[in-house]
């Protein structure tokens, strides 16, 4: 083969080499950040329950009561919160994917993870005891009581008589608190009575006044104590409102800023990242038609099988092998800035960072094993035609023996 279709054929390998690289970072990424399965999968396969669980052996948390409420919510609710979860991701990546043409994302958290018939749903299969247990608690110390109740022993009582008030007052509450958070509404006020909880209150802390009498109400009749009780409670409970009013107020922050959501900025970034996403699909595919032709490329240079296939499988082999280096180090990397505490103290994070980084890398090792293998069976074809001898291209006269014409026409002796 001749000097220029050698540089040639090298030039166009090394661009093919080249391509192949671009060619697995976009299939990896094309297929885990930009897969909205991939992503999905990802949300399912949080630990949520176990991240906090870790978190309260680690931290000193001195509040473990609050810690423990929110713990008990998330996990009686992780599996359909993390599917309202997955129904948001989907919808934003439809957006960005150009099946659909605009997004709306204040209406999107209102229909998916902020549905005010999700959310209320949520409460009404949660466990509310020890969140009102802990608000009972609040009002007993800020209000005070008749001294010597056994108010402990009767808590999960109260909380258990008090649950389905709450959970109705709840529901009143929550979809126009949505509303006017994701900026359906410009003004919120609601009104709470909070009679029930008082007489909750009052029914079992009278149970506990007649269970453990104090020594100067002994003696006294059933009737008598009732009384004594009613008129002790009246006067303990007398500067706790009939009812409460929430209004805009309740959602701003201690420094004044508002939690209303407006996500108009991030429409905006979502809308550049659409845009880049369509010449990213638009790259992909000319990077495939580039591969292609390269190919085709170095099979015209060459018109024969065997170089065709000696070429492709070197380009193939090395490609193969450079990936698989780079897959082997990259789960090592990971793994050792894990150990290593760079990435999160958390062990239950880490082992999840770990699982996430090596699901994103499985493109590569699927590449290199495929390239790997294709590198050498192509190897293996250059070598079988190599060793063959063709019946066509065989010598047909001797290389030693010269025959003249004279001899051939001389007569046979």
């Amino acid at each position: 083969m001749s000097a220029p279709k050698i540089i040639g054929a090298v030039l166009i390998s090394l661009i093919l080499f080249i391509s192949l690289c671009v060619f697995g970072v976009a299939l990896s990424v094309k297929t885990t950040a930009l897969n909205v399965s991939y992503v999905a999968s990802l949300v399912d396969d949080i630990p949520v329950t176990e991240i906090l669980e870790e978190a309260q052996k680690q931290e000193n948390i001195t509040d473990s009561e609050k810690f423990d409420i929110i713990k008990g919510l998330v996990a009686n609710n992780e599996a359909p919160l993390k599917q309202q979860i997955t129904l948001f991701i989907t919808e934003i990546y439809d957006y960005l994917n150009s099946k659909s043409d605009t997004i709306n994302l204040n209406q999107l958290l209102g229909d998916t993870i902020l549905n005010a018939d999700f959310v209320i749903s949520m409460l009404e299969s949660s466990d509310l005891k020890p969140l009102l247990e802990y608000y009972i608690k609040s009002i007993i110390r800020d209000y005070g009581l008749p001294a010597g109740l056994l108010v402990d022993d009767y808590l999960d009582d109260i909380a258990a008589d008090i649950e389905p008030w709450a959970k109705e007052q709840a529901a009143l509450i929550i979809p126009p608190a949505l509303d006017y958070i994701l900026g359906n509404s410009d003004t919120f006020e609601v009104t709470v009575s909070i009679e029930g909880l008082k007489d909750a209150l009052k029914d079992n802390l009278k149970q506990s006044f007649l269970s453990a009498l104090p020594q100067e109400f002994r003696g006294l009749t059933r009737t008598v104590l009732g009384k004594i009780f009613d008129n002790l409670f009246e006067q303990a409970s007398a500067d706790i409102p009939s009812s409460i009013t929430i209004d805009e107020e309740f959602f701003d922050s201690e420094n004044g800023e508002s939690m209303r959501i407006d996500l108009s900025e991030y429409e905006q970034n979502l809308l550049e990242t659409r845009d880049g996403i369509k010449i990213f699909n638009i790259a992909f595919i000319l990077l495939i038609v580039l591969i292609l032709l390269l190919i085709a490329g170095i099979i015209l240079i060459h018109r024969s099988i065997k170089w065709s296939a000696l070429n492709l499988g070197v380009v193939s082999f090395i490609y193969g092998a450079v990936t698989m280096v780079f897959y082997l180090s990259s789960i090592w990397l990971i793994r050792n800035a894990v150990e290593q505490n760079e990435i999160a103290f958390n062990p239950v994070i880490r082992d999840w960072l770990v699982q996430v980084s090596t699901g994103a890398l499985f493109p590569l090792q699927i590449l290199f094993i495929v390239f790997i293998i294709i590198g050498i069976a192509l190897l293996a074809t250059f070598f079988v035609y190599n060793r063959r001898q063709p019946l066509d291209t065989a010598s047909i006269y001797s290389d030693t023996a010269e025959y003249r014409e004279a001899d051939i026409n001389r007569p046979f002796e």
